[in-house]
């Protein structure tokens, strides 16, 4: 049966990933991860001291901007008492930590591709 772009997109998995001593779960979209969101990431691990402030700040806006679009739902709060989510929005990702932020996409990712982090075995 054939199938539309739009249904590949919208098609949700679920995963969880340890922060310090708490467990965060989240629903994202595997379909929505692309070329484009991979070269996102080699943007950011090839950001060097000779990259202007602009071009950081832009690889730091598009890597938000993937997240965000990557990310259906979380049980990330703003307040203690577990009432307001935290937006899944790009322009509020840069409140979080970085070290979070790449370790949402690097769960994504090896939730997707569990091969990429398993050990290699050695003959």
């Amino acid at each position: 049966m054939p199938i539309t772009l739009a249904k590949i997109a919208s098609n949700t998995a679920d995963l969880a990933f340890v922060w310090g001593e708490d467990t965060i779960h989240l629903t994202y979209y595997p379909g929505r991860v692309t070329e484009k969101v991979l070269a996102d990431m080699q943007a950011m691990n090839h950001l060097t001291e000779a990259a202007s402030e602009e071009a950081i700040m832009q690889s730091f806006t598009d890597f938000n901007t993937m997240l965000a679009n990557l990310i259906k739902s979380w049980d990330v709060f703003v307040d203690e008492e577990q009432t307001v989510m935290f937006p899944l929005e790009a322009g509020r990702m840069d409140e979080l930590p970085f070290f979070f932020r790449m370790q949402l996409i690097q769960s994504i990712l090896a939730d997707i591709r569990p091969e990429m982090i398993a050990p290699q075995k050695t003959s």
